[in-house]
C-alpha cells in the first residue's frame, strides 16, 4: 500500500469506528467490559479520523493529534456558554443541549447509590454516600439506613413527610438546600425527605406506607408529568406494569455506567450523535454550516440561541387522565393516612399551571377538606431551573420552601 492509501484507510477506519459508536452504541451497554470498550473506542475513533485527515494534508503529527483535543475543548466551552447565557434569561433556549438529559448519570441506577427493591423497583442504597456530578452541579449524597436522602433521626416519627421524585429528593442541590430540609429548618419541626428519583405517586404511596407515621401531621406530595405512566400502569386491575426484576435493574445499572463520569471526547461525541453529523455533513452540508454559524454567533454575542421552543401545554383531555390516576393513588394513601396533604406540581425547565388546576378541580369533587394545593407556577421563574438539566436549582428550592412555610402557617396545617 502507498502512503496515501494508508492515510485513506486510517480515515475510513476512524469514520467507521465513530459510526459504530454513534449508531450502534446500544451494543456496548450490556456488560462492564463493553462499557470500558466504548469509552476507549470513542476517543480512538476521533484520533484515527483526524490523524488520517491531517496526514493526508501533510500536517505534523502533533497538530493532527491536537485537533481532537481542541475540538473537545471547544465543545465543552460551548456547553458552558449555553449554561451561562441561559441562567438569567426569561426563557431557556439551549438547542440540542436539551437532549443531554439522556446522557446524565441517573442517581437511582448509579453504582454508588443503587439498591434493588422487589416492590419499589429501587431505593437508594442504605447508608451509602458519594458525589453526584453533571454539567451544572456537583453534590454530595448521604443516604440513611432506610434508603432516603436524609438522616436517621428524621425516620423516627417525623411531623412532616415529603413525598416526590427527583425534585423532592434534591437532584442537583446539596442536601441542606432541598426544600424539605429548608422547611424543617424554618419551622423547627422534624421532617423526612422521602423523595426518590423517578418515583410516581403509586410508589410514593407504597414507600409512605412503610414509614413511621404516628406523629405525622402533614404530607407534602409533589407530582411530575412523568408520574402518569406509573400511576396508570399500577392502578389498573391485575396490572403489574413497570415492576423491575433484579435482572432488569442490574442491566439498567450497567447501562448507566456509560454516563458515569467523563471519558475523552465525550462532549464532541454528544454533538456528533445528537446532530447526526456523520450523515448530515454529506446530505445537508449547507444546513449544518448554518446551524454551526448560528451557534457560533450566539456564543460570540453571549446570548441564548435565537430560536423559540414551544411550551408543552397539555390539553384538558390530557390533564384529566393525569388527575384521574393521581387521585386513584391518593385514595390509596387515604386508606392509611387521614391527615393534611399539600399537593404541588413540578416539571423540568418550566412548570405550567394546567396540571395543578386540573388537580384542584378534581379535588373539589372529592370534598376532602384536608387537601391543599400549592401553585408553584406562580412561584418559580426560568432562573430557578438549571437550563440544561431542567431540575430546580438552590434558588428554586428556597422559593418553594418559603411558599410552603407560608401555606403551612396560614392554614395551620401542623395544628389543625
Amino acid at each position: 500500500m502507498t502512503r496515501n492509501q494508508i492515510k485513506l484507510v486510517t480515515i475510513f477506519s476512524g469514520y467507521l469506528l465513530l459510526a459504530i459508536a454513534v449508531y450502534r452504541w446500544q451494543i456496548f451497554t450490556h456488560y462492564i467490559f463493553t462499557i470500558y470498550l466504548f469509552k476507549v473506542l470513542v476517543p480512538a475513533a476521533f484520533i484515527l479520523l483526524f490523524l488520517g485527515i491531517g496526514r493526508l494534508l501533510k500536517l505534523p503529527y502533533l497538530l493532527c493529534l491536537a485537533f481532537p483535543l481542541a475540538l473537545e475543548a471547544t465543545s465543552y466551552l460551548y456547553i458552558q456558554h449555553a449554561i451561562k447565557a441561559n441562567q438569567n434569561a426569561p426563557r431557556h433556549e439551549v438547542g440540542v443541549m436539551n437532549q443531554w438529559v439522556n446522557y446524565r448519570d441517573v442517581v437511582q441506577f448509579n453504582r454508588a447509590f443503587a439498591s434493588y427493591s422487589p416492590d419499589l423497583g429501587y431505593v437508594l442504597r442504605p447508608n451509602s454516600s458519594g458525589m453526584h456530578t453533571d454539567l451544572e452541579y456537583e453534590n454530595e449524597f448521604k443516604i440513611n439506613s432506610f434508603g432516603l436522602r436524609d438522616d436517621d433521626a428524621s425516620l423516627n416519627n417525623p411531623r412532616i413527610v415529603f413525598l416526590g421524585d427527583s425534585f423532592t429528593m434534591g437532584w442537583g442541590v446539596d442536601q441542606g438546600q432541598t426544600y424539605a430540609n429548608l422547611v424543617e429548618q424554618k419551622l423547627g419541626v422534624k421532617a423526612l425527605n422521602a423523595g426518590i428519583s423517578s418515583y410516581g405517586t403509586f410508589r410514593e404511596m407504597l414507600l409512605f406506607s412503610k414509614i413511621k407515621r404516628d406523629s405525622c401531621k402533614l404530607v407534602v406530595l409533589q407530582y411530575c408529568d412523568n408520574d402518569r405512566e406509573e400511576n396508570e400502569a399500577r392502578n389498573e386491575p391485575n396490572s403489574q406494569g413497570q415492576l423491575l426484576t433484579p435482572e432488569k435493574f442490574s442491566n439498567t445499572a450497567v447501562f448507566n455506567r456509560i454516563n458515569e463520569g467523563y471519558y475523552p471526547m465525550r462532549y464532541t461525541y454528544f454533538f456528533v450523535r445528537e446532530k447526526d453529523l456523520l450523515k448530515r455533513v454529506w446530505t445537508s452540508p449547507v444546513l449544518v454550516a448554518k446551524e454551526i454559524a448560528m451557534a457560533v454567533s450566539s456564543w460570540i454575542d453571549g446570548t441564548p440561541l435565537p430560536v423559540h421552543t414551544p411550551q408543552d401545554i397539555k390539553t384538558p383531555a390530557e390533564t384529566k387522565i393525569h388527575a384521574e390516576y393521581f387521585f386513584k393513588s391518593l385514595a390509596k394513601i387515604r386508606q392509611f393516612y387521614k391527615g393534611n396533604i399539600v399537593v404541588m406540581h413540578l416539571d423540568g425547565r418550566y412548570t405550567r399551571p394546567e396540571m395543578i388546576r386540573a388537580f384542584e378541580r378534581y379535588g373539589k369533587k372529592e370534598e376532602d377538606d384536608k387537601l391543599f394545593f400549592l401553585p408553584t407556577h406562580q412561584i418559580l421563574m426560568a432562573k430557578d431551573y438549571y437550563p440544561i438539566d431542567g431540575h430546580i436549582n438552590a434558588t428554586g428550592h428556597a422559593r418553594i420552601s418559603e411558599a410552603l412555610v407560608n401555606l403551612i402557617k396560614e392554614k395551620e396545617l401542623l395544628t389543625r
